[in-house]
């Protein structure tokens, strides 16, 4: 082997192995940066409790505490949650089955909480993870305002509910009453004292 060939060697050696960095970086790169844009909270419910990853029992309800009635809904029939990530009290009627939220951000750093229940996962869909609510801080964008059914103002900012379409579910009437229940509590939504 010549001194020239040599040299030509360790040189495509030090850019493949160059390569391989770059690219490995970038992937790691890449992970981390699709699951740094969601804050994952889950709260399975029956009515409340504080965690990050939480149950939502009958024991541990701040049913005492109702809302002011903002609408025609009967505060007594509602039950609440508390979502400490956005410090609010989100609301929704009383005896509805376990469910979970995610906190996430949009793209343009948008805020809101999708809610889901495993009883309503289907495979119609690609990765369907059960979504029937979704509340959203400040809906500003065309996108956002688009999907939104009421909205309601506590303090400085708007919340918009969006619920989601029938096309994933298995099962619509389990569906409906979900969006029911936050429906009918959503215009009761209102900061964490």
């Amino acid at each position: 082997m010549t001194k020239g060939q040599g040299k030509a060697g360790l040189i495509i050696t030090i850019v493949i192995l160059g390569l391989t960095v770059l690219v490995v970086g970038a992937i790691a790169f890449w992970q981390s940066a699709g699951r740094g844009s969601d804050e994952k909270a889950t709260e399975t419910t029956e009515t409340t409790s504080q965690e990050e990853t939480a149950t939502d029992t009958p024991a541990k309800t701040e049913e005492t505490e109702t809302p002011a009635p903002v609408s025609d809904v009967d505060p007594a029939t509602l039950s609440s949650i508390d979502i400490e990530a956005m410090s609010i009290t989100v609301f929704y009627t009383k005896g509805l089955p376990g469910f979970e939220y995610v906190i996430k951000k949009t793209a343009d750093n948008t805020q809101y909480i999708e809610f889901t229940a495993p009883q309503l996962v289907g495979t119609k869909c690609t990765d369907d993870t059960g979504s029937f609510a979704t509340i959203i801080k400040n809906p500003i964008s065309p996108e956002n305002q688009s999907t939104i059914s009421a909205t309601t103002k506590v303090g400085n900012d708007t919340y918009g509910l969006s619920l989601a379409g029938k096309n994933c579910t298995p099962d619509e009437a389990l569906l409906d009453k979900y969006q029911t229940a936050f429906s009918n509590g959503f215009s009761s939504l209102k900061a964490m004292e």
